[in-house]
């Protein structure tokens, strides 16, 4: 489900992906973009829910899913990127996507799936990667290290509020209330648009991790440091991913 004012999305072909989810507005960062509903499920019954479309149950307990209805408009249908625009957050068991950054008319929204690390489970793997993004790492799956720091911050966040009760068959119910927007953590992948020009900075040196992560998710923009003939395209964790002007 989104949660978006009406009117404000559109379904349409996105480049290598398919049916991607596009929105025709501005976007503030931290602000909820929609709620991941659907059936509440045995976690063995995954499989029967794998209609070839890429849609994935998603975690709700370790003893429940969500699965989505494909039929159905909602946020299972933004696509993946290794450099995406939104994120997840589990509030109250929910899974909520949330805003990274500003977001401008006309770009696609995409989360990171955050797959759990490759296995002999996942062979042959279909969860490849052809983003396109300035790090696409052409997987979908998340290395060791990456996973584990993921699963740690999951685990304490989702600590913070407790999950509902649900039982098996049921729809997953819309929240009566919701954040009013999420903060923004340096374990989140933030990167500038490449559909909005890039912004002009006059620095003599590169700011502070803290400052570069204030600047990218206030603007949505990459960070052009004309004076240094540098541009930031975005922040993996604590690494700073640059060009040359």
């Amino acid at each position: 489900m989104f949660l978006l004012p009406q009117g404000s999305i559109e379904l349409k072909e996105s480049e290598n992906k398919g049916r991607g989810v596009f929105t025709n507005q501005d976007i503030a960062p931290g602000i909820i973009i929609g709620d991941y509903l659907g059936k509440i499920i045995n976690p063995a019954e995954e499989d029967s829910y794998d209609n070839g479309e890429h849609f994935y149950a998603m975690y709700y307990s370790d003893t429940a899913l969500v699965a989505p209805d494909p039929q159905q408009t909602g946020i299972h249908l933004l696509n993946h990127s290794c450099a995406p625009n939104c994120w997840m957050y589990t509030y109250k068991g929910h899974t909520l996507y949330f805003s990274l950054r500003h977001i401008f008319p006309g770009e696609e929204l995409t989360v990171a799936y955050l797959l759990s690390p490759l296995d002999k489970d996942c062979d042959p793997c279909t969860h490849l990667c052809d983003c396109g993004s300035a790090i696409c790492f052409q997987t979908m799956h998340l290395s060791k290290k990456a996973y584990k720091e993921w699963e740690e911050f999951e685990t304490k966040k989702a600590a913070e509020t407790q999950a509902e009760e649900v039982s098996f068959g049921q729809d997953l119910q819309k929240l009566s209330e919701y954040p009013e927007s999420i903060p923004d953590d340096p374990i989140y992948t933030l990167f500038g648009s490449t559909l909005a020009d890039a912004e002009k900075r006059t620095d003599q040196e590169v700011p502070s991790l803290l400052e570069l992560r204030k600047l990218i998710r206030e603007t949505g923009k990459r960070l052009d440091f004309t004076k240094l003939n540098l541009r930031v395209l975005g922040l993996l964790q604590n690494l700073i991913i640059t060009e040359n002007l």
